[in-house]
């Protein structure tokens, strides 16, 4: 009888394991995807500054304001 109590416990013991690793695996995996989806927000957002800032620089006081208004009437 002892001897399948030992074999009992190490076979929840492996179960147990098993699971733990499956949610300890989920859980790491989802704050690591959480990181990255931080970090691209983040860089994104830099980039959509620099693209404006780019366009406010060539847009404002860019040429003659003639030159400019033919340019932006085509977009229109």
């Amino acid at each position: 009888m002892a001897e399948f109590l030992i074999w009992l416990i190490a076979a929840l013991g492996a179960v147990g394991g098993v699971v733990l690793g499956r949610i300890w695996g989920q859980v790491e995996g989802k704050r690591t995807g959480k990181w990255e989806a931080e970090r691209d927000a983040k860089e994104d957002k830099s980039k959509r500054f620099e693209r404006g800032r780019d366009a406010v620089r060539d847009g404002r006081g860019a040429g003659d304001p003639a030159d400019r208004l033919r340019r932006n009437d085509g977009r229109w």
